[in-house]
């Protein structure tokens, strides 16, 4: 077993026992009360219409309004917040695939199969195998679909299959390129058009017809004359919905999300008889800055001449154990919170510059010695002083001795806080990414009913859409992802017969 397989296991611990039985009884509760089904009837009067609607304008939904387009089909594309991109603008942009052209000049041996296996072991081979295969197999396709859309990419693969673009933002460059490519064809970008239904010929019956959206305070309804791709993103910033699935993820948890993650398409797709999978895994990413909850802090710095203690004073896990095991103990502390400690030899591995703004907010703290450093913490965060510096002693002493008998860090990390200045900052993890989402065809990307079957004219694509990931998603995979069945949505959109 790999470390990236080790690391998927560890992270199913984290989201298992728990959100697991949270949301089975959840599950089963929805299953035995009545629940009314909020379905939007067919209005008398549609302010819009064009072939194909486009809900979100990410990765995926830009994907899918420029296919449809290409395909022939009119497009209407609406955002609910006031620019384009969401979070894919954050993304690092890596993309994922089996590139022979660009693999075999660094003599990298790697193969379609080979992708789909470590992809489907990677998340405990709780993905969709049918959604999986079909992504792997036009990973590719999709680089060279971004390039022809003006995104270029560095000419050498990182790591094993990972295309970084060449363009500072990453994330941002493919978005500029693909919204340059939107406006030369004319498709209309709707900017704070928020969507708040889907709507369908009957409750729970037929095809759908369009979705009813909301716009300065007023409900307007824009018909699809083909169908509707929703592509809003996720729910990380729905702590009510992320936390009725996995309640470990609470108000406490902030996001690394913009806020406008709130997963309203899922809601109101379940309202249509939308069936949805994999909502309690919820990937988390660390640190976030307690302050400002967002993410960014000088706990990126090195965990050599570092501690990790609570907002009691204690040390809780090993400071290089693994990401996922790392979260997972935070979840456990004190309000969530993480508070690195670190002497100046930890802290100048860090940007100084970062580190010396932040300081300068009050966003971390900084001492000449640490009982001076343990008083700051008392009066911010009321710290125990007498645990902190007993912590740090205890700490100091399993370095001298080169064996951490407490957490088992490893020897060659485990390195004395005895430089002055010293430097304690508090963070947490945030939510980051939702690997559930509505359920969907594997190779059509049609939404599917709770009994298997595509409600007709409904496409979802990106990380709205669940199941492709399992319980872990490995970075490069999910601009691959949104890119692909993004451009499939889009098509099959296109290619529905008009209903009216």
């Amino acid at each position: 077993m790999d470390e990236k397989e080790k690391s998927a296991l560890s992270r199913r611990k984290f989201l298992g026992s728990t959100a697991a039985v949270a949301a089975a009884a959840f599950a089963a509760d929805q299953l035995l009360l009545p629940k009314e089904v909020q379905a939007i009837r067919t209005p008398a009067k549609w302010d819009r219409e064009a072939d194909v609607v486009v809900v979100g304008a990410g990765y995926a939904g830009l994907a899918a309004a420029l296919e449809a387009f290409d395909a022939g089909s009119s497009v209407i594309l609406i955002e609910k917040t006031p620019i384009v991109g969401g979070t894919s603008t954050t993304a690092n942009g890596f993309f994922n695939a089996v590139d022979p052209e660009r693999q075999k000049k660094q003599n990298i041996q790697d193969s379609i199969d080979a992708y789909y296996r470590q992809m489907l072991a990677s998340g405990d081979y709780l993905a969709d195998p049918e959604k999986v295969r079909f992504m792997v197999e036009n990973a590719l396709g999709g680089i060279q679909w971004l390039e022809k859309m003006g995104v270029e990419f560095v000419p050498n693969v990182i790591g094993t299959r990972g295309h970084a673009p060449a363009k500072n933002g990453r994330g941002a460059a493919i978005i500029s390129a693909l919204k340059s490519q939107a406006e030369q064809r004319k498709i209309p970008i709707l900017l704070e058009y928020k969507l708040t239904g889907v709507v369908r010929e009957k409750p729970l019956v037929g095809a759908i017809q369009g979705v009813e959206v909301e716009h300065r305070g007023r409900k307007l309804y824009f018909k699809g004359k083909k169908a509707v791709v929703l592509a809003t993103g996720g729910f990380s910033a729905n702590v009510q919905l992320r936390s009725r699935y996995a309640p470990q993820l609470d108000a406490e948890v902030p996001t690394t999300n913009p806020p406008g993650s709130t997963g309203e398409a899922i809601l109101a797709a379940e309202d249509e008889g939308a069936d949805v999978v994999a909502m309690d895994y919820i990937e988390t990413s660390f640190p976030c800055n307690y302050f400002t909850r967002k993410l960014g802090s000088v706990v990126n710095s090195g965990k050599d001449h570092a501690v990790f203690v609570n907002l009691n004073g204690e040390r809780f896990v090993a400071e290089d154990a693994k990401q996922a095991d790392v979260n997972s103990a935070i979840l456990l502390q004190p309000k969530k919170v993480l508070l690195w400690v670190a002497d100046d030899r930890c802290a100048k591995s860090s940007n100084e510059a970062v580190t010396a703004d932040m300081l300068k907010q009050g966003l971390c703290y900084k001492a000449d010695s640490l009982e001076d450093l343990a008083k700051l913490l008392k009066e911010k965060l009321g710290v125990s002083p007498d645990k902190f510096i007993a912590t740090v002693k205890q700490y100091n002493e399993l370095a001298s001795k080169g064996e951490d008998k407490q957490f088992h860090k490893a020897a060659a990390n485990l390195k004395p806080i005895e430089k002055a200045p010293f430097f304690a900052s508090p963070a947490q993890i945030g939510a980051h990414q939702t690997l559930g989402g509505l359920r969907t065809k594997g190779n059509t990307a049609q939404v599917l009913d709770r009994s298997g079957n595509p409600i007709p004219r409904l496409y979802a694509a990106g990380e709205v859409s669940g199941g492709t990931h399992g319980d872990n998603r490995v970075g490069g995979n999910g601009t691959a992802a949104a890119i692909v069945f993004g451009r499939l949505s889009g098509k099959n959109a296109a290619a529905e017969k008009p209903w009216a």
